[in-house]
């Protein structure tokens, strides 16, 4: 087992330096601002706690376009600071002062005896020892991509103790090539660690949002809903289910896919209203059954978007009931103080309404 393992998130990440890239703090993963042409990330100094440490693998994921190059700067001193003539400097202060040239940045590793990786996200640091530890992580290129899951292992491999001294040969070749093992090894182990994370709502990634909700009975299949919509489905999902059926469930599913507050009209509400002369209604509604429910929505719907609402209210309906989506249309209110002149004109009720796209032929007929 390694000693420590350093995973580099977003605490740290948020006090190290960046430049052309975005931090998302949810998910601890950088992604790059595609019209820069360099994309750097000096990492605040990682203390090992002993004199003359010995370093083993860092590793992290990464998106990168064809026409981008990738750099590592890995540094390693027992001392941070360095000294000249107009006096003493923190290495970390340096490479974290955004005034401070890149240029300059790049001889303190090269002076301190670091090491330049190109092309490489899975690197031994064998050949690197001192307490403290600089990293520098440079991508060459415009284009969209990203930096996540950075990682520092201690030791690096898991074996090496189990064989004989005359194998031990640090960063020799039986080294590198055991680490291969260990590696496959450590990663394996890194999955089973994150596994709360993965069974979160909170941290699991967006495709693992349907699957967990169709184990708590609720299908979010069809790309209608956005991510935190889904995350909220799966994190209410059992209260959801304890409700089902009523009056309370329905307007909080419409909430959640909304975001705005809904007016739910059943049958006998309506006839209690028109019975004290409250509200006037359209033959549509007092027609209704008594299974009809009728939802009173202000957000502007598409047809695929209104079919698929009905299918997620569908799923915590009453039994026999049938749901009725009724878009409000925002009603012209004039105050005292209001002026008209003879250019205005007040839109009366509007029955249908067609898009610029609109095609009729001789089949369609405009009934009144």
């Amino acid at each position: 087992m390694p000693d420590f393992n350093y995973s580099i998130k977003k605490n740290r990440l948020a006090h190290s330096y960046m430049k052309g890239m975005i931090l998302d703090p949810e998910t601890s993963s950088l992604a790059f601002e595609p019209d820069v042409s360099f994309h750097r990330l000096y990492v605040t100094k990682i203390d090992s706690a002993a004199e003359d440490g010995t370093w083993g693998r860092l590793s992290f994921a990464s998106r990168l376009q064809e026409t981008q190059v990738l750099y590592v700067y890995a540094m390693a001193r027992d001392i941070d600071t360095i000294y000249d003539a107009n006096g003493t400097y923190e290495i970390e202060t340096l490479l974290m002062d955004p005034d401070y040239p890149d240029e300059e940045k790049k001889k303190l590793f090269h002076n301190g005896g670091g090491e330049r990786y190109v092309g490489k996200n899975d690197i031994l640091l064998y050949g690197l020892h001192g307490r403290y530890l600089f990293l520098c992580i440079e991508i060459v290129g415009t284009g969209e991509g990203g930096l996540s899951r950075i990682r520092v292992d201690r030791v690096g491999d898991n074996f090496m103790d189990t064989f004989p001294a005359v194998y031990r040969e640090r960063n020799g070749f039986f080294h590198r090539f055991i680490s291969i093992f260990s590696s496959i090894y450590n990663d394996m182990e890194h999955e089973i660690d994150r596994l709360p994370e993965l069974l979160d709502p909170d941290t699991c990634p967006a495709a693992c949002l349907p699957v967990y909700a169709s184990w708590l009975g609720i299908d979010l299949s069809g790309d209608f809903l956005s991510e935190e919509s889904m995350r909220t489905f799966v994190k209410e999902a059992y209260n959801l289910n304890r409700i089902k059926g009523t009056r309370r469930c329905l307007e909080r599913v419409l909430e959640i896919v909304l975001d705005e507050h809904v007016i739910i009209l059943e049958q006998n509400t309506i006839k209690a209203y028109l019975q004290r002369g409250d509200m006037v209604g359209s033959t549509a509604l007092v027609q209704s059954s008594i299974y009809d429910v009728n939802i009173l929505i202000r957000k502007s719907l598409s047809e695929t978007d209104r079919h698929q609402l009905l299918y997620m209210l569908n799923q915590f309906k009453p039994v026999r009931s049938r749901l009725h989506l009724i878009q409000l249309k925002d009603s012209a209110v004039l105050d005292t103080d209001i002026y008209l002149d003879m250019n205005a004109v007040l839109a009366g009720d509007t029955i249908g309404v067609f898009d610029e796209n609109m095609e009729m032929d001789d089949q369609i007929v405009l009934d009144d």
